[in-house]
């Protein structure tokens, strides 16, 4: 903004002021950028994704608050990381090799991924789950302590600012452990 005049008062207060519908005043959000005349400059933090919002400058002297003209900005809006689950290998009795690949969404950052098991379908975090770093890329992780001749049902995960995606389901069964095999001799 720009306070080009006090006009017989002294600006006390000058800066922006924003919200979601036309004509925002200082009651809504508001950022105080000094005091006087001048050229000033703000940066809004904390706004939605995916906004539009209202903004304008303001000045206020001992007579009231003046407003300048309204401009608006929508924000880009923040699209969800995705993830693929990859097939699981090297399975065996009580071990299994699991992971995925995550591609980062527009404006999202992949804080964690991982996978995710259990022994019925549609696994989740809140089952049993391991996390594999962070960031896009692929990954993968061995999983031990498994229970024999079990079927799993797994999904790779991401967890982002707005909560956790997850992979395609998949399947494996770990390898059922049998009585030795033995023959007798003379």
């Amino acid at each position: 903004g720009n306070v080009t005049k006090e006009n017989g008062a002294t600006v006390t207060e000058r800066g922006i002021c924003w919200g979601t519908s036309t004509n925002p005043t200082i009651t809504n959000s508001k950022k105080v950028v000094g005091s006087g005349t001048g050229n000033f400059t703000a940066n809004i933090t904390g706004l939605s994704d995916g906004t539009k919002y209202y903004v304008r400058a303001y000045a206020t002297n001992s007579a009231g608050t003046a407003y300048g003209s309204v401009i608006t900005f929508t924000t880009t809006k923040i699209t969800a990381p995705t993830v693929t689950t990859s097939a699981a290998f090297n399975i065996s009795y009580t071990t299994v090799t699991l992971g995925g690949t995550a591609t980062a969404g527009n404006g999202s950052t992949v804080k964690e991924r991982g996978v995710c098991w259990n022994t019925s379908t549609n696994p989740t975090i809140a089952n049993s789950k391991k996390a594999v770093g962070s960031g896009a890329g692929s990954f993968s992780t061995n999983l031990i302590d498994l229970t024999d001749g079990t079927k799993y049902y797994v999904k790779a995960y991401v967890t982002y600012e707005k909560g956790t995606v997850y992979g395609e389901e998949k399947t494996f069964t770990t390898t059922k452990i049998t009585t030795p095999t033995v023959t007798t001799t003379t």
